[in-house]
C-alpha cells in the first residue's frame, strides 16, 4: 500500500473515529471521487494535504461527512412506487391490521435525505385514509426517516424546499399539503407531525433499526438508492439488517438498480419486479 493510499484510509479512520460510520466498505471509487470534490473546494492537492485540513479545521469533518452521503431526491420520486403505496400496499397491510386486531403502523425510510420521500409517504398515506374515509388519528402511526448526516435531518425537520423539489407534485396535492413561502414551498404542519426524523447508520451491527420505543418491528420499509453505494458484504449486512427490522407480511421497496440477495431471495415474495417491491413471507 502506498502512502497515498495509507493517507486515503487515514482520512476514512478519523472520519470513523469521529462519526462512528465506516466508509472502507462502500463504494471505493464512489468515496473517491467525493472526496476529491471536498479537496477541490479546501484547495487540497493530496491526500495528506486534506489531513493537514481536517487537523487545523475540525469543522470540516462534517462538511466531508455531507459530501460523501448520497442526497439526490425530489418529492413523489418515480411516482409508480407512490400509486402502488396507495392502491395495493397500504390496502393490504390495513387489512392485516383488522384481522389482526391492530391499529399500529410503523413505516420507515431508509436513507431519507432531506426528507422528501418521507413526507411523500406520508401524504400518500393520508390520502389513502381519505379515501377510505378515515383519519391518521384513528390509528397508532410512526413514520421515521432516518440519514448518517444529521445537518441533512436538520433541513428535513424545517421541511422547506425549492420548486426543483416539487416539480414532479400535482397541483392538488402542492395546493393541499404545501405552503408557498416565496421561491419556495413548506410542507404543512399536519404532515410534519407525522414524521420523526433521526440520525442512524444503515450498516450498524449493533442498531439494526432507529429507535421507536419497545416494538421494533416496521410494516413497510423504503431504502431506495442508497444500496448500490455499498460494497457486497456490507449490503448482505444492511439487508440482514433490514430483514430483521421488517414484520412478517411487511413490504421492503428497493431502488431500481437494487435487488434482495441470492441467499435471502427465500425470505421475500416478489411482489413487482420491475419496481422492486419485496413482501417478506
Amino acid at each position: 500500500m502506498n502512502k497515498e493510499e495509507k493517507d486515503f484510509r487515514l482520512i476514512l479512520g478519523k472520519l470513523y473515529k469521529m462519526y462512528g460510520f465506516d466508509f472502507s466498505q462502500y463504494r471505493e471509487g464512489t468515496i473517491k471521487r467525493r472526496l476529491a470534490r471536498r479537496m477541490a473546494v479546501t484547495g487540497a492537492v493530496h491526500y495528506h494535504n486534506y489531513l493537514d485540513i481536517l487537523e487545523e479545521r475540525p469543522q470540516e469533518y462534517s462538511h466531508l461527512l455531507s459530501d460523501l452521503t448520497i442526497k439526490l431526491s425530489r418529492f413523489f420520486r418515480n411516482q409508480y412506487v407512490f400509486e402502488r403505496l396507495q392502491n395495493e400496499i397500504f390496502p393490504d397491510l390495513f387489512r392485516q391490521k383488522k384481522e389482526g386486531g391492530e391499529d399500529v403502523l410503523r413505516i420507515w425510510c431508509a436513507g431519507c435525505a432531506y426528507g422528501e420521500e418521507t413526507y411523500s409517504v406520508a401524504i400518500t398515506l393520508v390520502e389513502y385514509l381519505k379515501r377510505k374515509k378515515e383519519k391518521t388519528g384513528d390509528y397508532d402511526i410512526t413514520i421515521f426517516g432516518t440519514d448518517i448526516d444529521e445537518k441533512t435531518l436538520q433541513k428535513a425537520r424545517l421541511g422547506v424546499y425549492d420548486k426543483e423539489a416539487v416539480r414532479e407534485v400535482k397541483k392538488g396535492i402542492l395546493d393541499e399539503y404545501f405552503h408557498v413561502r416565496g421561491d419556495h414551498y413548506e410542507v404543512v404542519d399536519s404532515i410534519k407531525a407525522l414524521v420523526s426524523f433521526t440520525t442512524h447508520n444503515l450498516t450498524s451491527e449493533r442498531h439494526i433499526c432507529p429507535p421507536a420505543g419497545v416494538v421494533t418491528n416496521y410494516d413497510l420499509i423504503l431504502c431506495r438508492n442508497t444500496l448500490i453505494y455499498f460494497s457486497a458484504p456490507l449490503q448482505e449486512r444492511v439487508f440482514s439488517n433490514l430483514f430483521r427490522s421488517l414484520n412478517r407480511g411487511g413490504y421492503l421497496i428497493l431502488g431500481r438498480s437494487e435487488s434482495i440477495p441470492k441467499d435471502l431471495e427465500d425470505l421475500f415474495v416478489l411482489k413487482n419486479r420491475k419496481k422492486r417491491i419485496y413482501q417478506k413471507r
